[in-house]
């Protein structure tokens, strides 16, 4: 009968039944007739009982994918090539060795704009550029470093490393790409600051400049492409470390899996 089915004793069943014939104000049951058959409003609360059953059977199978495997998009912004193609992709097989449904969602924003769209609760995590003033959460990733790049048929190219005091007399195209304040911070070392002449985006627009003979630049040793012809990658004295981090902000997780993903991300780190 319903009372064994649901592990209860028949009188509590029944008096169960009472409590909702009488907070309903309508019989739930047809007592007059054997066996016992439910009414029309008995019929329409029992669908709904079950579809309600059926809703939170899914939502706990749900809510158990999601803590046991990953189950769920989590959303990283990305400031150019240095991570988005030398170390998220790593970083996600690895992810994805303990969360085998986790779902990514890579959007390249320069730098300025993955720490807003972090603020604003856009994306739960972002990579940046160490810098000490930084009040976001980072866990370090890679230790790489800046160099410059000139034209190879300049006598820069010839140079064992360049200093701020020779690339200052040349004009520079400066990198949006999320080096920007590094590099005015190697300048500021030597009292300098580089001679912008061109801002640029991507690193196409970059090469093509200096191949055209319209400036030197400065970027991360990482982002550098397998192929450049024409244009020399020098290094820079006093050498300028770059550390590229995965940061989150000091708000709460958006969800129980950007949680795990830090949390293995600090265990990755150790």
């Amino acid at each position: 009968d319903a009372g064994n089915a649901l592990g209860v004793s028949q009188p509590a069943a029944s008096k169960a039944i009472q409590r909702s014939e009488a907070l309903l104000g309508v019989a739930l049951i047809c007592r007059n007739v054997r066996p016992i058959k439910l009414t029309h409003e008995g019929e329409l609360v029992a669908e709904f009982a079950k579809k309600q059953h059926d809703l939170e059977t899914a939502l706990y199978q749900r809510l158990q994918s999601i803590k046991k495997s990953g189950a769920d998009t989590i959303r990283i912004a990305s400031f150019g090539p240095s991570a988005s193609t030398h170390l998220l992709p790593n970083i996600v097989a690895q992810l994805r060795g303990y969360l085998s449904e986790l779902d990514v969602s890579i959007l390249e924003l320069n730098e300025l704009e993955s720490i807003k769209a972090l603020d604003d609760g856009l994306v739960d995590f972002a990579t940046v550029v160490q810098i000490k003033e930084s009040n976001l959460d980072c866990i370090p990733l890679e230790n790489d470093q800046l160099v410059a790049l000139v034209p190879a048929d300049s006598s820069l190219a010839q140079q064992a490393s360049l200093s701020a005091k020779k690339l200052s007399q040349e004009n520079f195209i400066m990198t949006k790409g999320g080096s920007e304040t590094l590099i005015r911070d190697w300048y500021a070392q030597s009292d300098l600051e580089p001679r912008v002449k061109h801002t640029a985006m991507q690193l196409t627009s970059i090469f093509g400049m200096i191949r055209a003979g319209m400036g030197v630049s400065i970027i991360a040793k990482m982002a550098m492409p397998e192929t450049h012809p024409s244009v020399i990658a020098v290094p820079l004295s006093p050498v300028q470390p770059r550390v590229i981090c995965m940061a989150k902000s000091d708000k709460d997780f958006n969800s129980h899996t950007a949680q795990r993903v830090w949390q293995l991300l600090q265990r990755f780190n150790k």
